[in-house]
């Protein structure tokens, strides 16, 4: 599939963005990219299923993760002098033990924050600089694991049609089964040695 990483930081910063109330359009550069004939009718959708497959981890992922991650960026302290030397550390920190699917959704999901942040600081000029570190670390660092495990095909198969979201609530289900279990036995228990006194 020919989707870039240009392509796909770009979407989701604008779609993380958007969320919050921002405007961050993507470059010319994309939308000449994205225009007519620039892809197939299937190449388009399979672009689009990686897009949502990524926007619905992204979501489970902050879900899951949202009293750690909350504020993460605030926390950071960033600057304009200070952007780049942050973005370095907790990206190093991210993937200091590998790669792996889930930090690839989490290094999506803290640029999105620290953009984010970016615009509610009024430091709108940073945001277009951490699309740019976003993509190089992708290029550079990200895109030779993405290709040796899949390709975007393997992580729509793993991810897509919300499978992240679906998981948890099984979890979550097995997880109130397993309570219900446990009270009913307890009180099963309670009740047999009531009746024996």
């Amino acid at each position: 599939m020919a989707l870039s990483s240009r392509a796909l930081v770009e979407d989701f910063l604008g779609y993380k963005l958007r969320q919050r109330g921002h405007c961050w359009p993507p470059s010319e550069a994309q939308a000449q990219a994205a225009g007519p004939g620039s892809a197939g009718p299937e190449e388009e959708e399979e672009a689009e299923r990686v897009r949502v497959a990524l926007r619905e981890a992204a979501e489970e992922f902050e879900l899951r993760y949202r009293r750690a991650f909350r504020g993460l960026a605030a926390q950071l302290h960033v600057t304009p002098d200070t952007a780049y030397q942050r973005f370095e550390q907790v990206v190093g920190e991210l993937f200091r033990d590998g790669v792996n699917w889930g930090r690839i959704v989490a290094f999506f999901c803290f640029g999105g924050a620290l953009s984010a942040e970016s615009l509610d600081k009024e430091m709108a000029p940073l945001v277009p600089r951490i699309a740019s570190w976003m993509i190089i670390y992708m290029e550079s660092n990200l895109q030779p694991w993405i290709l040796q495990h899949g390709g975007w095909e393997a992580f729509v198969a793993l991810y897509g049609n919300n499978a992240a979201a679906r998981s948890r609530h099984i979890q979550e289900t097995v997880t109130w089964l397993m309570t219900l279990v446990a009270v009913g036995a307890g009180l099963a228990i309670a009740v047999f040695l009531a009746r024996r006194r």
